[in-house]
């Protein structure tokens, strides 16, 4: 296996970065990159978040990406899911979004399960429903450079002679008029890049779903977080995409438990009561449910009241990193299970943080939606993460 020094150094020469490039985008200083590019340091477990940063700066792939915080020392970044998982799921999303006026979805996923999920089975749905030239697929380039961002959306789509976000547009354009059938286009990694690019992505597909011309014929989903979601709901009736359906991603369930059993741990022994115990004690996280297979095949005669301990080492990167202020409010809320009504967006700061970082979970229907901790990893976690350390964490 590669050494991080040897990946950061390969993954930088490709794009042309230089530690410095690297240090500014992710927080760091520029004797510290070239430390780790050097090997003469490894980055410690509170840069993890930052790493993710570097991912993308990088322009690493899902699988890129994994490697690159594997031999870090840091957890995955996406969950490899077999395609067998969610079909019922992806198939009624997109009956729902053909009903939609306008057909425009916002898809809304925490950390942990990949950006979407199931991507390649997002997009084999979509070829079924709208044959395979009427789907597009762009992943925003992690540019903070107009020309260049809309320049790689185009060529992603196929378009020619695209300078900018006017040609972008009128590309599209082009493409629905010479169609008289719908058009789905796709839209993954949704927060890569500079906010004020996502914006005027955000915009330039908003005005094209109000368009009457085609507000029936440009069918979107969009794929992100919390930077997507403050698009729906940050100003209000002002917001850009405030007109988007939501969906969110759903939690593992029996039926996908199975189904990940039979793909990546054949002949492991599972029954219905196992498998709810197991997604309690990882609270339905991926990762963490994942590891707690992984246990079940390779330490079988392991107790289940061990596993949590166990799973806390993984559950910490939410909490990293965190200021006096905020880990004084997280010594408050680890008392707690229930922390109070979800609303859309998440109105404290931290308690939205965690969300998207996929250590809290929302239970209960509708107006009686309410936020819980995930699960009781997550709360040994928040407790490591607060205790005294000692002074040889990396600079």
């Amino acid at each position: 296996m590669p050494t991080f020094a040897e990946l950061l150094t390969k993954y930088m020469r490709r794009i042309r970065a230089s530690g410095n490039d690297v240090a500014q985008e992710i927080g760091r200083s520029r004797e510290t990159v070239l430390k780790w590019m050097h090997g003469n340091s490894k980055p410690a477990q509170k840069s993890c978040p930052r790493l993710q940063d570097c991912a993308n700066f990088l322009r690493l792939t899902e699988q890129e990406t994994n490697l690159f915080l594997k031999v870090a020392g840091c957890a995955q970044a996406y969950m490899d899911l077999p395609q067998t998982l969610f079909r019922e799921y992806i198939q009624g999303l997109f009956a729902r979004l053909s009903r939609k006026n306008p057909p425009v979805m916002l898809l809304l996923t925490q950390a942990g399960w990949g950006e979407p999920p199931l991507r390649d089975a997002l997009l084999v749905q979509a070829k079924r429903q709208y044959s395979p030239e009427n789907v597009l697929h762009i992943q925003p380039p992690y540019s903070a450079k107009l020309n260049e961002y809309f320049s790689d959306l185009g060529e992603q789509c196929g378009f020619d002679g695209v300078e900018d976000d006017s040609d972008f547009e009128s590309a599209l354009k082009k493409r629905l008029d010479d169609n008289p059938n719908p058009l789905f286009l796709l839209v993954s990694r949704f927060e890569q890049g500079v906010p004020s690019l996502r914006e005027n992505l955000a915009g330039l597909l908003r005005s094209l779903s109000d368009e009457s011309r085609y507000c029936q014929r440009l069918h979107i989903i969009l794929c992100g977080g919390e930077e997507l979601e403050k698009l729906k709901y940050e100003k209000g009736d002002l917001s850009l995409l405030n007109h988007a359906t939501v969906e969110h991603w759903p939690e593992f369930g029996r039926d996908e438990v199975y189904a990940l059993r039979d793909d990546r741990f054949k002949g492991l022994l599972l029954d219905d009561a196992l498998v709810d115990d197991l997604l309690m004690i990882s609270g339905g996280h991926p990762q963490l449910f994942n590891e707690c297979l992984t246990l079940q095949q390779q330490q079988p005669h392991l107790p289940l009241k061990d596993y949590p301990e166990i799973l806390s080492q993984s559950a910490q990167a939410p909490f990293i990193p965190l200021d006096k202020s905020a880990k004084q409010q997280l010594s408050e809320y680890l008392q707690q299970q229930d922390l109070g009504k979800f609303t859309q967006p998440i109105y404290s700061n931290l308690l939205r943080q965690l969300y998207w970082k996929n250590a809290l979970v929302v239970r209960g229907e509708n107006w009686k939606k309410r936020l819980f901790w995930r699960c009781d990893a997550f709360v040994m976690a928040g407790n490591k993460i607060l205790m005294p350390v000692g002074e040889n964490d990396e600079i």
